[in-house]
């Protein structure tokens, strides 16, 4: 085998995983799908780099701009280096630095939009956009203005291609799927004759059409490009991994295009889950909806009426379209000319403490696919000191994956190896990278080892101390155990973003405990900690509070499928956009750490919305929930217990805990709560039937 196939194979490595242990991911057709991406900014990065990590293989972006300084920290492959660049022109090495094998075009040029300023090579223009869809097979509309996705929504409506949309409000965000395009009533007429004049309210399978991204609009177009939409940072990965999860599962369905729409609970058998048309989520509301909606009569990009324009005059109709905006209001009988309300275009009204958040000391440990997206979103949001902690090199499968490292970083640590690709986004921020291992119970040390070991827990202690904040992005559970008890025992903010295969977690550790202050303070300090925290208030749990065994070392003595990390492409970008937006709103929250948790549904008085104490979604149900968990007065990590055996012994506590697992069942009351539930467990007996049960 070739290096270059070597290093193909290994970069495809997670999606076989996903094959052996979930479901049989189609890479023949993922390779051989061609991608067109319209627009190659905020989001255009994102999903141009989450579709090679899906197996696809060639791409073709669109995009009429220039790199500029504001776009270097917002739009995730471009560095200092590429202002005045066309992103047509830089983001193809940036590509090819994470995936060689990847057949990338990239196009300069402008979107002809109705309402807008028509250029000398507009013609031209039109010809090579319907050209370039009817080669492509997929097209994703990533613009930023609303009007731009009209003329590729019709070609596609017209070429039965499909099209994912995602679109940015400030703090709102829509990602969907259009329907397919209208089948035709033939009858006894000539087949070029029923195209233009007979066409179905229904698609080929004679089911009624999907909606597209205009079909909710009550307007013609309009010229939008003095609105300028400045999205929250950590809301470009969550729709982007969104919107590339909604194709891969489009492409994995039988009738792929001509899919009905699910809706989130419904059922279903297949491995990836459900296939929703639309999904429509608010941060500040921690919500996400799936929305049904069937084609419209008089919608001005997809109906048939303009589709048989179109079809019946070609570009001259699309001309027509772009020089005279009322022009499709009257031809598809819209009355009132308002402005769409479906672009999610709203007010800034989250109100960012900067000083705070350039000021907040941040420590990353975990420098991978998680590590790379919170580092770089941090940054967005305005954090400009970075600490980050791993003890991993990059390898060839870490390039699609983990979004900052490029060829060029193979065998490097990661914790050097992110420090340049961070300050080549954003020169000011000082960052600093450690290489080490972090200690953790279930994994015992020989009398050798001990010095080392005992020195790396006396450096996290350090580093949990003088940092303001801790993010837990590593991929082990025992790993998070130490970092939780010095952030419970330090009073630190604390955020976990955990991955499953198709399901995520992002959570906020609640505040450490107070003290019942009867005695000397140092006295209270070891012995008389509180259920509460300093405020009064119950304690909110952290990521251990749930469990009932301890943790346990999850990596040795497994096969090498069971120990990789193997989740859908998508969700870590989603993780990381929720972990880094919490993080901002705590911060900005007047309680900080204290704050209570916020459950989805409840009214907030506060402009930037809700603030909840955990984050549960999953991409196969396309569910959101937000809970709320107290602090368990038996949890392994957080519990009075082990703080004031933490406090009292210090590092020898925790090396006792490395080395003997089930010291900390047996110090926080857990095995016996087990010995309970085994003693009290129920036996059936068979020969009782239901209706004795039932008066039972």
């Amino acid at each position: 085998m070739s290096p270059e196939r070597r290093d193909e194979e290994q970069q495809l490595m997670h999606l076989k995983l996903m094959g052996w242990r979930h479901f049989p991911v189609d890479l023949k057709n993922l390779s051989g799908i061609r991608c067109l991406l319209l627009g190659a900014g905020t989001l255009g990065c994102e999903v141009s780099r989450l579709l090679m990590t899906w197996g696809v293989r060639k791409l073709t972006v669109v995009d009429g701009g220039h790199v500029s300084m504001p776009d270097v920290l917002k739009q995730s492959l471009y560095v200092d280096d590429d202002c005045g660049v066309p992103r047509a022109t830089a983001i193809v090495p940036h590509l090819k630095e994470r995936c060689p094998a990847v057949d990338v075009e990239a196009i300069q040029m402008e979107i002809p939009a109705p309402g807008n300023p028509v250029s000398p090579s507009v013609l031209d223009d039109c010809e090579r956009l319907q050209t370039l869809v009817a080669s492509s097979d997929v097209v994703f509309l990533l613009t930023d203005t609303w009007e731009s996705r009209w003329f590729p929504t019709l070609l596609c409506a017209n070429e039965n291609k499909m099209a994912i949309t995602a679109a940015l409000g400030h703090d709102s965000y829509l990602v969907m799927r259009h329907g397919a395009g209208p089948g035709t009533r033939s009858g006894n007429m000539d087949d070029v004759i029923a195209q233009i004049q007979n066409l179905s309210t229904e698609d080929a399978l004679g089911r009624q059409r999907l909606g597209c991204c205009f079909c909710n609009d009550t307007a013609s177009l309009f010229n939008s490009i003095s609105d300028e939409t400045v999205a929250l940072p950590g809301l470009t990965s969550i729709v982007s991994g969104k919107a590339v999860e909604l194709f891969a599962r489009m492409l994995h369905h039988p009738e792929g295009i001509h899919a009905p729409g699910d809706m989130a609970g419904m059922d279903t058998e297949h491995q990836l889950g459900l296939l929703p048309h639309q999904m429509r989520g608010s941060l500040p509301r921690c919500d996400l909806s799936t929305v049904i909606s069937n084609s419209s009569n008089d919608c001005t990009a997809c109906s048939n009426i303009v589709l048989s324009e179109y079809r019946r005059e070609g570009l001259n109709f699309v001309m027509q379209a772009i020089n005279q905006p009322t022009y499709l209001k009257d031809l598809t009988g819209i009355s009132n000319l308002i402005k769409s309300d479906t672009c999610l275009k709203l007010p800034a009204s989250f109100p960012v403490n900067s000083g705070k958040l350039s000021s907040a000391r941040c420590l990353l440990l975990g420098a991978g696919t998680l590590g790379c997206d919170v580092a770089r979103i941090l940054m967005d949001y305005g954090v400009r000191t970075l600490t980050i902690v791993d003890s991993g090199c990059v390898v060839v499968s870490n390039l699609a994956r983990q979004s900052l490292y490029t060829t060029k970083d193979r065998k490097t640590p990661k914790a050097t190896a992110i420090l340049e690709h961070l300050k080549e986004r954003c020169s000011s921020v000082e960052v600093e990278g450690i290489q080490m291992e972090i200690p953790m119970p279930g994994h015992p040390v020989s009398s050798k080892e001990a010095a080392g070991v005992l020195k790396a827990c006396e450096r996290l202690q350090e580093l949990v101390a003088t940092h303001d904040a801790v993010f837990l992005l590593t991929d082990t559970r025992e790993s998070r155990w130490l970092p939780t008890l010095l952030c419970a025992n330090e009073n630190k903010i604390a955020i976990t973003a955990a991955l499953g295969y198709d399901s995520y977690l992002a959570m906020r550790h609640g505040a450490g405990p107070g003290t019942n202050s009867e005695g000397s303070d140092m006295v209270a300090a070891m012995n008389k900690l509180s259920a509460e925290d300093v405020l009064g208030r119950q304690r909110l749990g952290c990521y251990f509070c749930n469990d009932v065994i301890a943790p346990v070392d999850s990596v040795s003595n497994r096969t090498l499928d069971q120990q990789c990390t193997v989740t859908r492409p998508g969700l870590a970008s989603i993780a990381s956009g929720h972990a880094a937006d919490l993080f901002t709103r705590l911060l900005n929250h007047p309680d900080g750490i204290h704050a209570p948790g916020d459950i989805a549904g409840k009214s907030s008085e506060r402009p930037s919305g809700l603030l909840p104490h955990q984050m549960r979604g999953s991409l196969s149900q396309y569910s959101l929930l937000t809970l709320v968990g107290y602090s368990s007065s038996s949890c392994i990590a957080c519990s009075n217990a082990v703080l004031r055996e933490y406090r009292s012994r210090g590092l020898d506590f925790v090396m006792q805990v490395i080395n003997e697992p089930t010291y900390l069942e047996d110090l926080t009351g857990l095995t016996e709560l087990m010995k309970s539930a085994d003693y009290s467990r129920v036996e059936w007996v068979d020969e009782v039937d239901d209706e004795e049960f039932a008066d039972m």
